[in-house]
């Protein structure tokens, strides 16, 4: 697809990803929506785009709220058909599973899993008219490997996951083309900002410029791929985890263990 001239909506657009993604498709040509509940924030990266002469326009919106319903008919009554949806907009949770608050894991769920499963049945609906289009989720690295202290994060996004495979079959039949992008750990807000618990990444962290520029590429080409990987060597996980499912929660439990003996070592010293 050729991004110059579309009509692109970017979910979570006031920030990190989202941010780095409305800035390169209107970078690249595309009109851009912009929605997120920070109308603050999201004012600004409206502004920064204008002034570099890309094309932009904020919407705020609290996806997880009842004026989710209808939405994206109202932006194409608006603006235009859109020619790409990317659900972006995400939240974090930092907690163990028996310190889970239920209000928590609802929200979570609401913001990460449902409101990306109604935006994309929405768009789905819009674009099987037209016959073309594209829906982006993004995910995790964590939908595929889950994570200790982040596991209500990690099984929303385990559920994207799985939506993303069915829609994309599903939505086929119309001339619509899925895929999704899985990003390792990003350099951004996200997790400062996450409920719960502070969670703080280990390994290797990408830059948000990084995961837009390969959902850029991706969409860029006449065949969108199935899966995008910013960090491309998560692959090797993947494989390893579907072909020999134990190896990887065995090395995590040991890594565990063996840090809380340290600290057991460190309390009573």
């Amino acid at each position: 697809m050729q991004v110059a001239g579309t009509r692109i909506l970017i979910t979570g657009a006031s920030s990190g990803i989202g941010e780095a993604l409305s800035k390169l498709m209107a970078k690249h040509g595309a009109r851009v929506i912009l929605v997120s509940e920070n109308q603050t924030e999201l004012q600004r990266v409206t502004r920064d785009i204008a002034a570099t002469g890309g094309d932009a326009v904020s919407v705020t919106l609290d996806l997880t709220s009842s004026d989710r319903a209808g939405a994206i008919a109202r932006l194409e009554a608006e603006h235009g058909p859109i020619d790409v949806l990317i659900n972006n907009a995400g939240m974090g949770l930092g907690a163990a599973v028996t310190e889970t608050k239920d209000k928590d894991l609802r929200l979570v769920f609401e913001l990460n899993f449902f409101a990306s499963f109604d935006l994309a049945r929405q768009a789905l609906q819009q674009m099987r008219s037209r016959q073309r289009g594209v829906i982006v989720n993004v995910t995790s690295a964590a939908a595929r490997l889950g994570s200790p202290g982040i596991s209500v994060y990690s099984a929303t996004k385990g559920a994207v996951h799985a939506f993303s495979q069915a829609l994309r079959i599903e939505a086929a039949a119309s001339g619509i083309q899925v895929c999704e992008c899985l990003p390792i750990s990003v350099q951004t807000k996200f997790f400062a900002n996450a409920r719960g618990s502070k969670y703080t990444p280990g390994g290797v962290v990408i830059t948000p410029e990084r995961v837009a520029f390969t959902i850029y590429r991706a969409i860029s080409r006449n065949q969108v791929p199935c899966e995008i990987l910013p960090f491309r060597p998560i692959r090797l996980a993947f494989v390893l985890d579907a072909c020999l499912p134990g190896v990887l929660p065995s090395l995590a439990i040991a890594a565990q263990n063996r840090r809380i003996r340290a600290e057991a070592r460190d309390h009573n010293a």
